[in-house]
């Protein structure tokens, strides 16, 4: 399956995500809030990778694993935070600057992966910092 499917796929399964965490976050404690969302992840991610590797004969080497586990510690001390700024802020300011981490993720993998960096990427990054200021200031 071509790579556009599961990222179009994707933006629909994060979107609907971040609706769900902003109405958990609600007037409940974001941080059990959080715990039980990382809980159903966990669950689904086992079953349905369970499944995609048997399907596919997927080999895991030890790289793999370890920067598993470390991107797995990133993404849960970031889903805690990302709760908590829900319960403080409309989903309207907050999953806009939060969804700047895909910056973050373009530099690092130009930096040390080595991707390629030209003037529309670039363009783009300055672009989306555009955006977050726009969206962030005024009512």
């Amino acid at each position: 399956m071509s790579w556009i499917i599961y990222a179009l796929a994707c933006i629909l399964l994060y979107g609907i995500m971040v609706f769900f965490i902003k109405v958990a976050s609600g007037n409940g404690n974001p941080i059990a809030s959080s715990m039980f969302f990382i809980s159903a992840q966990f669950l689904v991610q086992i079953i349905l990778g369970a499944y995609f590797i048997s399907k596919n004969n997927m080999d895991i080497d030890y790289n793999s694993i370890k920067y598993s586990v470390i991107g797995g510690i990133a993404a849960a001390g970031g889903t805690i935070l990302y709760f908590l700024a829900l319960q403080q802020a409309p989903i309207s300011k907050v999953a806009p600057v939060v969804n700047m981490n895909l910056v973050i993720g373009v530099l690092l993998g130009v930096i040390l992966l080595k991707d390629a960096m030209n003037l529309r990427i670039a363009a783009g990054i300055v672009l989306a910092v555009t955006s977050i200021y726009l969206l962030t200031n005024g009512n």
